[in-house]
This record gives C-alpha cells, structure tokens and sequence, in this order.
C-alpha cells in the first residue's frame, strides 16, 4: 500500500520518556492514533529497541493507527535506572519480570493524554510479547493483544492469556518454543494464528506476506 504525502508526516514519531513505578527511566517512540483508533504498546526481544518496530509503526500510522514503541528498561534509551540497577545483560528472571512495570507505565503515560484504556492495546516480540500478555491479562478494557514468536516462559516471564481478548498470535515452525507456544494458545481459542514461514520475532516481518497479514489484522482490530 503506498504511503501519502500525507500519511507520511503523520508517520513520524516523537521521542518521549516516562518513569516506571520502581525508578526506570522509559525512552520511546510515540505516534499518535487518528480519532477513534487504538494505539498500541510495542514491546521488543532480548538485545533490541523499540526502533526494531520502525516499519510496522509507519503502516499501521498511515492507518491511523497509534503506537508508541518502547526501549525496555537496560536497553538502549532506557539505561537510567535505580540505583544498583544494571543492563538488561545482568537481569536473573526476576529483573526480566518486573519490565512490565515498563508497559505498565506506558499505558498510564497515554492515559494522561487523554488515550482512554479501551484504547490503548498491547504487542510485542519474543519475551516483550510474553510481557505484552501480562499487561494485557490485567486489563479487562484492553481492545486487543499481538504476540510475534511467544513462549510459555521465557527467562521467568510467562505468558499469560485472559479469556475473551481478541489475539493474534504468530511464529515460524523453526523457531520450536515459539511454534508449539502459538499451536497450544491455538488450542485455547486463539482469535487468530498466523505461521511464517521463517524468523522470530520481528524477523518474520522479512517475509513481505506475513508483514501485511499481521498490519492487515492490527489495523482492522483497531477500530
């Protein structure tokens, strides 16, 4: 789909912090959603940033479609901690765990911008979907949840599905944890399953149909 003039200004995004309720300092891109849209929190893999979204960010805003896509706490932008705090290199499961306070805070940031919760949705990649689905798990308003390459557990963070949410979730059979992790979410009346055909993650957006399968279903789930 070809991008307006138009669409292509609203596409840009606006670097944004926020605090975490346990002393983080969060750094993220923010593009705002078109009236009556949902903005969806991004959550990205072990290693990464939220710049990992970039390309997805840009559809879904030439959508209308909002996003705000963060750097977990030790990653990138988001090195600012409490004190003793360290790199997300140092993390044992329990520091992997408490990143949700980072969605969390993402959430509460949007709320005072007058996002409303039923508006506000959730994804992420790898363990940052894993984190997705906790957010989304304690918020009966949230509209919908998107998981690239899920997992029962990664490094102390489960995955978590409340009855009901509309979900998509998606992986590539050689990627074993994440496959089985989508096929039992399936069995468990997933909304939508989605098999590509390589990568995690957000890798799997390198094949050019899977990309627009999963923009196709966020935008329309949006609404």
């Amino acid at each position: 789909m070809p991008v307006t003039a138009a669409a292509a200004v609203l596409a840009a995004a606006q670097a944004v912090t926020f605090a975490t309720r346990d002393g983080w300092t969060i750094a993220a891109a923010y593009r705002p959603a078109s009236k009556g849209a949902a903005t969806v929190v991004l959550a990205h893999g072990v290693g990464s940033a939220g710049g990992e979204w970039a390309r997805f960010a840009e559809r879904l805003a030439a959508s209308g479609v909002g996003t705000l896509a963060l750097d977990l706490r030790g990653h990138a932008g988001s090195r600012r901690g409490p004190p003793g705090s360290t790199d997300f290199a140092g993390f044992d499961a329990r520091g992997w765990s408490s990143a949700v306070e980072d969605l969390r805070a993402a959430a509460a940031w949007l709320r005072a911008r007058g996002v409303p919760d039923s508006r506000i949705a959730f994804g992420g990649a790898s363990i940052g979907a894993n984190l997705a689905s906790l957010a989304a798990a304690e918020r009966k308003s949230a509209p919908f949840l998107l998981l690239l390459s899920p997992s029962g557990d990664y490094r102390g963070v489960p995955l978590k599905m409340r009855a009901g949410l509309k979900a998509l979730a998606a992986a590539s059979p050689a990627d074993s944890r994440a496959f089985v992790g989508v096929k039992e979410l399936e069995g468990r009346k997933l909304s939508a399953a989605l098999y590509a055909p390589r990568g995690h993650g957000v890798q799997m957006f390198d094949d050019p149909a899977t990309f627009e399968r999963v923009v196709a279903w966020t935008v329309k789930a949006s609404r």
